[in-house]
């Protein structure tokens, strides 16, 4: 649960939410202010003048809802529906019953905002405890006291009274019972007998765990049906069936179990004739109406209530007070009680044993001696532990040796000694600081790179010989925590793909507009050019000679009649003419690179732009979401949101206990963090994507927004502080002061920026805030903690003992703050009452459960008494009148009836603050004395980013060079004159015609029977490929070669390649299949297992990667079906046989032939696809026929698909890798075999998968070449 504002929350989920609020509130009141000049706002909205200003509080005492949660509620409609003039008429009535769902044994988890003393921790024994609530509504959303009514009887009382006028502020109910009250106890009244445990709880259910056992603050978890289980007999309770709905038995809640007589003494009555405490006829929870109330505060310099401009809180103060007697710590317990219900009870029976009450939160703390704790000394003691942030001071040796020296100086720095893993795996020490540094760090001149990598980032102190690894753990934080961010990744890469993409294409568009501005025209060229373009259209053979005549009926200037057609081949309607050369327009070509840079930087800063023109601030709209998002990342890391703990402060003796550590914060870390995190999504050498970010980056960070007079506000100095007044007080407020003298002095404006741009509570104790201004300069001169309004101590009195109670009565006010300002005697005590323990007439404490026992034992305020005591010590002393701008004398306090907001003032304990005056102190104590050069007496920077050089990495050599442009073919001319008739001798080329035919038919590739010519084999190779599976005996190798011939020789050996499909034929498949080596794709190489030789030789199984390649053309409409690849399983056989076979083949010889197999068997782990998953790879084992036994492993590869198909234009590429294959060792060093393949097409889409709808078209086996490097025949 949040904090709740009391009207339109102003709630930023971010660790900058108070520039950012800030900002939006400037740039709304910038937006109102210029609506009003322009006529078009008339009024204000409610929202935009918050009435409280800091530091101040608005007390209420009570905020109950309109309807109370409890009681079953009915809504009753009333309908009535009249015709015919009303002569006829039908009441329509309808009811419907409901509860209000509210908190009742339990409450939801964040609506405790804080309790104070803190769980655990100390106070005196006249502190009352108590506890805040976020929701103000809570205390009063259930009846605390039926006498008083429901909340809507209240709600119409009121009403009444308002509409019939006259009514004063007596008439109106001031103050309201809660059902919510602090009840604290010792331990031993509370703690149960072990009989008792296993006696009242032995008829509970199993969900009650047995043996039973309370609770660190006494408390037993039960369901309300097992309250009810307990026996009557010794246990009573106020909940009943009777608070709500019959569901809520199966509700669980902590209970507590009081005794009768402490029972009785919380709920006493009033004396009408005395006004003493006494015991009525039934428990009355009246007085409580006095010891709950709600606060509005400003939430401005609060660590959690700062989240809100305006906060609500309700206060509920507790009323008995911890042991007097104590000589040593004692430990209370607080309960946060629920007393619904308790009017309609009894009192205890004298047999019961317990009272059963509902404890809806609960905690310890810690009763100290009198005299033993005093919150000013924990305030001064702040003070006077100012230091820096770093590690604590060491004696100081008499005769230290150099290295002590520079290990002393770099520890005085902020340095700290890590263990370091080097890249070799040596471990050895290093140098590492935080971000935040006790002294400024200028920035580092040699450190102006991106990195891609952090280690050019370490510095090495070649004093010490040790490595600085400062930045480079920066940038690797930076960069871990970008890869931990899902969302900022993402957009991280869509913003670099849209700056490149954008970049990349401007730079080729300006590398060709370079050659001319004609070369070409992009689609707003065609545009503007599109009337002149017109105009030409009828003259593209008429003769203007060049001369741009488009008047086609003006005569010649020679007086000669205009030529209205000139001679000339057809090619001249379509094609102008050729380039001598064209750009290099690859990436990393010198003319795109050196383009790059600018229209990186320009997109950008597009993308960075807001949709009104200006660069995004967070206060406008962004043109690019992905830059909101990243910008917004990178900002909080430049606020260190989520960077861990141990990276900002090394060493934990940097911020000892009780302590307070200034800190500047080092701009090169900063820098270093922003550039890892932006590292990412790098895929080329030069990152010079991250160098625009950077660049749109720092335009945002020295950009002043609207209604603003100064750029976004980045911290540069900060400080811990470390206490227990931290964990007592988590709103403590911190203020920011400037010394406005000093500033009139200097003739400088105050800034208008927020002096707190990070203040939070980062752990139990320790709080942080960062800042954007030099401590000690004259815009932060002195540095104030105060106790929050919401957060302050209740106590009974001044003194409270074994004998009396001394009680100093407060000066109250019921005007505005401006006005009793000007009572110079504000801050004094009024008058002061001394109540005895002897004289219990008009008491308003109560030490003993029997009067005159001396036990000491109920130390319970009577607030009735109390309230009413301070209403007549105000009325009688608070005389002091001031005079009104009309000149009336009015008295500073007039009221007439006791309330709880008034009687909260009086239970407040004195509110303390800690001033520290940073400009009294010694510069050696003051953290980053150095003023900034560019404003030297505020301290203010724009701190923009730094290593703005682009990322390199290094390139391999390029041993042709680029030139940046590459020539270009000489086109094949057709004009020989200028008449159309052609030399004798002309033989125009064979691609003249085709280039010369208009567009729509050049599309169509030209073929012929030269194009489509097969690569032969090298040497007298003369094997060809046919249907028939064949492969001819022609000698791979030359006899005459040496047997020293490099195995590397027969790389060459390649597959078929096959011409480009005619557009009405099938595609063709390039099948190759070749060893998982680099380069070796073509042939696939044996490997020998390392320590065998010769014949006798071991060899490794393969992976064989099959490289399929689909050549088609564009227009095809083949629905490709399966793709089925055939490898021979079998033994090894002779190559030879092989061409034999052939030969018969050939002479209708049906001989049977030797088989000549690739692989005997395959048991590997199977296929999969390369880089097209597209498909699936599967592997099956079939039998080709029953008259030839021989076995063929078929490998099919299949469309993912829905409908079993995919149109063959869409698949460029098939190729998959077959793992672990056992090819067969050949007899002799290079051997060659035959691979099948063959593809299925649909021949009708509507027709199924049916064998009679697919076509099977088989492709031109493969030869695949085995060398096997330890076989030395040929």
């Amino acid at each position: 649960m949040g904090i709740f504002p009391g009207g339109k929350s102003t709630r930023i989920n971010s660790p900058r939410h108070l520039t950012l609020r800030h900002s939006r509130r400037l740039a709304a009141a910038h937006q109102r202010k210029a609506r009003l000049l322009a006529g078009t706002a008339a009024t204000k909205d409610d929202d935009e003048v918050d009435p409280l200003l800091p530091g101040q509080q608005k007390l209420n005492s009570y905020w109950a809802p309109g309807l109370e949660a409890g009681p079953k509620h009915i809504i009753t409609v009333t309908q009535v529906i009249s015709a015919n003039a009303g002569k006829e008429t039908l009441s329509l009535n309808a009811e419907q019953s409901f509860f209000v769902d509210a908190p009742q044994f339990s409450l939801p988890e964040g609506s405790v905002h804080s309790t104070y003393p803190p769980p655990g921790y100390p106070d005196t024994n006249r502190i009352l405890p108590h506890i805040v609530l976020t929701d103000p509504h809570l205390p009063w959303e259930r009846l605390g006291s039926p006498s008083q009514g429901t909340n809507k009887e209240l709600q119409l009382k009121v009403k009444s009274l308002l509409v019939k006028g006259g009514a004063t502020d007596g008439d109106i109910p001031r103050n309201r019972v809660p059902w919510l009250v602090i009840f604290s106890f010792s331990q031993d009244e509370l703690r149960l007998p072990p009989e008792d445990l296993d006696s009242i709880f032995q008829d509970t259910s199993d969900r009650v765990i047995k043996p039973v056992k309370q609770s660190g603050t006494l408390t037993v978890n039960m369901s309300i049906e097992d309250l009810w289980k307990l026996p009557t007999s010794d246990v009573v309770t106020p909940v009943t069936s009777k608070l709500g709905p019959l569901s809520m038995k199966d509700s669980r809640g902590d209970f507590i179990f009081v005794k009768p007589d402490l029972f009785t003494k919380f709920f006493q009555t009033e004396d009408p004739a005395t006004g003493n405490p006494k015991t009525g006829d039934g428990p009355d929870t009246s007085q409580y109406q006095y010891m709950a109330h709600v606060r509005k505060i400003n939430g401005q310099g609060m660590a959690l209530a700062g989240v809100e401009d305006t906060a609500v809180f309700s206060i509920v103060v507790g009323n008995r007070a911890g042991q007097l007697d104590n000589e040593t710590p004692a430990t209370m317990c607080a309960h946060l009680v629920s007393i619904e219900g308790v009017e309609d009870m009894a009192w205890p029976e004298p047999s019961h044993k317990y009272v059963a009450l509902c404890s809806l939160y609960s905690w310890n703390y810690t009763v100290l001696p009198a005299n033993t704790l005093n919150v000013p000394d924990a305030f001064e003691q702040l003070g006077r532990t100012l230091n820096v942030l770093r590690a604590p001071d060491r004696p100081s040796q008499t005769s230290p040796s150099t290295t002590e020296q520079l290990v002393e100086k770099r520890l005085q720095d902020g340095y700290t000694l890590v263990r370091y893993c080097m890249q070799t795996g040596e471990s050895t020490v290093a140098l590492y600081r935080g971000p935040l540094t006790p002294s400024r760090v200028p920035p580092l001149e040699n450190l102006t790179t991106s990195s891609n990598s952090g280690v050019n980032l370490q510095i090495l102190d070649k004093q010490l010989g040790v490595m600085d690894i400062t930045y480079s753990v920066a940038w690797q934080v930076g960069r871990t925590m970008a890869l931990g961010n899902e969302a900022f990744t993402a957009a991280l890469v869509r913003l670099r793909k849209w700056i490149h993409d954008y970049a990349e294409n401007e730079s080729k568009l300006q590398a060709v507009k370079g050659m001319g501005d004609s070369v070409f025209r992009t689609r707003a060229d065609v545009l503007a050019g599109i009337s002149s373009t017109v105009r030409k259209l009828g003259s593209i053979h008429l003769g203007n000679n060049g001369q741009g005549n488009d008047n086609l009926r003006q005569p010649d200037p020679t007086g000669r009649q205009p030529v209205l057609y000139l001679p000339g081949g057809a090619k001249r309607r379509w094609q102008r003419r050729r380039l001598d050369f064209f750009p290099d327009l690859s990436f990393g070509s010198p003319l795109i690179r050196k383009k790059y840079p600018v229209h990186a930087a320009k997109a950008a800063r597009y993308l960075g732009q807001s949709t009104t023109g200006g660069p995004y601030d967070e206060t406008n709209d962004p043109v690019s979401t992905d830059y909101m998002i990243v910008l917004s990342w990178l900002l909080d890391r430049m606020f260190f949101a989520g960077v861990p703990a141990h990276c900002l402060i090394p060493d934990p003796s940097y911020l000892e206990a009780e302590s307070l550590r200034f800190f500047s914060i080092d701009k090169n870390w900063r820098d270093a963090l922003i550039d890892g995190a932006l590292s990412l999504g790098n895929h080329y050498r030069d990152d010079v994507d991250r160098q625009a970010i950077k660049e749109a980056l720092n335009e945002y960070i020295n950009h002043t927004s609207e209604g603003q007079d100064q750029p976004v506000q980045i911290p540069s100095y900060g400080f811990y502080l470390r206490s227990d007044l931290v964990t007592m007080f988590p709103d403590l407020r911190v203020e920011v002061l400037r010394d406005n003298e000093a500033l009139a002095a200097s003739g400088e404006t105050a800034p208008t920026g927020t002096p707190l741009l990070r203040h939070e509570i980062v752990a139990d104790g320790v709080m942080m805030a960062l800042m954007d201004r030099e401590p000690g300069s004259d815009q932060f001169a002195k540095l104030v903690f105060t106790q929050p309004a919401h957060q302050q101590r209740f106590a009974i009195a001044r003194d409270v003992n074994l004998d009396e109670v001394v009680v100093d009565i407060r000066r109250q006010y019921t005007v505005d703050q401006s006005i009793r300002e000007g009572d110079d005697d504000r801050h004094k005590i009024l008058t002061n009452i001394e109540y005895k323990r002897d004289n219990p007439d008009k008491n308003i404490f109560t030490w003993d459960s029997k009067p005159g026992s001396g036990l000491n034992d109920l130390r319970l305020i009577w607030p009735p008494r109390f309230a009413a005591a301070q209403l007549e010590q105000l009325q009688k002393y608070m005389t002091d009148t001031y005079i009104d701008a009309d000149g009336v004398e009015k008295p500073y306090f007039q009221d007439d009836k006791p309330s709880s907001a008034l009687f909260a003032m009086q239970l407040n304990d004195p509110v303390y603050n800690l001033t520290i005056d940073l400009k009294d102190h010694p510069p050696q104590e003051v953290a980053a004395r150095p003023k900034p050069p560019t404003n030297p007496s505020s301290g203010l920077e724009t701190r923009t980013l730094g290593l703005m050089n682009t990322a390199r990495a290094k390139r391999p050599r390029d041993q042709n060079g680029r030139a940046g442009r590459s020539p270009l073919k000489k086109d094949d001319n057709d004009d020989y004159g200028a008449d159309f008739k052609r030399l004798s001798t002309y033989a125009p080329s064979r691609t003249a015609l085709s280039r010369s035919l208009a567009p729509h038919i050049r599309t169509i590739p030209a073929a012929s029977a030269s194009t489509n010519s097969v690569r032969r084999l090298p040497q007298s190779t003369t094997t060809t490929m046919t249907a028939s599976r064949k492969i001819s005996t022609a000698p791979i190798l030359s006899s005459t070669k040496k047997k020293t011939q490099s195995v590397s020789s027969v790389d060459n050996y390649q597959a078929v390649v096959v011409a480009p499909s005619e557009p009405a034929g099938t595609p063709k498949y390039e099948v190759r299949v070749g060893s998982n080596i680099f380069g070796s794709w073509n042939i696939i190489r044996l490997n020998l297992v390392e320590g065998t030789e010769g014949t006798e030789g071991v060899y490794l199984p393969q992976d064989l990667v099959f490289s399929v390649v689909l050549h088609q053309s564009p227009v095809s409409q083949w629905q490709l079906v399966e793709v089925d690849i055939e490898v021979d399983l079998g033994d090894l056989g002779s190559s030879s046989s092989n061409n034999n076979n052939n030969n018969n083949n050939n002479n209708n010889n049906d001989t049977p032939s030797t088989p000549h197999s690739l692989m005997s068997n395959y048991a590997g782990p199977g296929a999969h696809m390369l880089t097209n998953l597209r498909f699936n790879v599967l592997l099956t084992t079939p039998t080709i026929d029953s008259s030839n036994p021989s076995n063929v492993l078929r490998i099919r590869l299949i469309p993912r698909s829905s409908q079993g198909w995919v149109y063959a234009t869409t698949v460029s590429e098939l190729s998959f890798l077959l793992g672990l294959a056992d090819v067969n060792v050949p007899d002799k060093r290079v051997d060659q075999f035959s691979v099948r393949s063959e593809a299925r097409y649909m021949i009708n889409s509507n027709g199924g998968l049916d064998e009679s709808n697919i076509l099977k078209v088989s492709n031109p086996d493969t030869v695949v070449t085995v060398v096997n490097p330890g076989c030395e025949t040929p």
